[in-house]
């Protein structure tokens, strides 16, 4: 029993972590579409496949591998302990986060009667750790960056919590797994409240810096942001709590408008197997619709 819930532990974030650099892939892939760009090739070109390999679908892992093994350097006017504990603890509330959602009915804490509250306070946590590692770099791109991400939050937190709670009341349960199986009984949420759900996508945007809400991470302007002081493995701590984050959002979607793929009642390994693929097609989905608003917005100034 203890072996087995070990297991669970670990293969979680490490799902969430290679869901995550898929979706990247497909975010980087309709972005570069929309720009009459390739973009990372699913299938590289023969003369290019002895060096590049054949594929560059794990493009978003090369990144974290390349940034692990790079100089990690920390500004000499940095508040040195928040600027290396804040990434870190982005990353642990990150993981945190996973633990919540319910994957095709296959989960750790997702029926927990108050998992809606939990994760919530989770997902506060990991863009707030931003804003306080930037802070702590005392560059002026990332002070810069991180009082916007702070100004972000104030808007998108509060529409995000909305559009979870408006579900929960629906439902009459702040349970991931009582809301879910409220739709399995029931209609899925997005019917029933097509609002709450286009309000979640647009905070998942401004969650993740996307267009139109990328203010926080302007390259043009403040470089980077919040992460423009950041390097080596710091850098590649950063980019994985993003990669689980895409996952945790775009889970937490399916979980509350649409079923969290329950088309059939767990009852066996066969149904929890079809569930399962179902969760990360609609998943993908997902990812598409926020590629394509992504990808087709342009960005809001910061005075808009």
């Amino acid at each position: 029993m203890m072996g087995m819930l070990l297991f669970t532990i670990i293969a979680i974030p490490v799902l969430c972590f290679i869901l995550g650099v898929l979706f990247n892939y497909e975010i980087r892939k309709i972005y570069a579409r929309s720009q009459y760009r390739l973009g990372p090739l699913l299938s590289m070109h023969s003369e290019l496949r002895d060096f590049l390999g054949s594929s560059r679908i794990l493009q978003p892992l090369y990144d974290v591998l390349k940034l692990m093994f790079k100089e990690t350097i920390i500004p000499r006017s940095a508040r040195k302990s928040l600027f290396i504990s804040s990434p870190i603890i982005s990353l642990i509330l990150a993981v945190l986060s996973s633990y919540f959602i319910s994957y095709g009915g296959l989960s750790l804490f997702a029926d927990n009667p108050l998992s809606i509250i939990f994760i919530t306070y989770i997902l506060i946590g990991v863009s707030l750790f931003w804003v306080l590692g930037g802070l702590a770099s005392s560059s002026p791109w990332s002070v810069i960056g991180s009082r916007r991400e702070a100004e972000l939050m104030l808007v998108i937190e509060v529409s995000l919590l909305s559009s979870i709670f408006s579900s929960a009341i629906i439902s009459n349960s702040l349970s991931i797994g009582g809301i879910m199986s409220f739709q399995l009984k029931y209609y899925p949420i997005i019917l029933l409240n097509p609002f709450a759900a286009l309000v979640f996508i647009i905070s998942v945007l401004g969650k993740l810096h996307f267009n139109p809400f990328e203010i926080s991470e302007a390259d043009v302007e403040i470089v980077s942001g919040p992460y423009t002081e950041y390097s080596g493995k710091l850098l590649a701590v950063i980019l994985s709590s993003k990669y689980i984050l895409t996952s945790v959002l775009t889970g937490l979607f399916v979980n509350l408008f649409i079923s969290g793929g329950l088309i059939l009642p767990p009852s066996n390994p066969y149904n929890q197997l079809i569930n399962f693929i179902v969760f990360i097609l609609e998943c993908f989905i997902v990812t598409f619709i926020v590629s394509i608003v992504h990808s087709i917005a342009p960005r809001f100034r910061i005075d808009q």
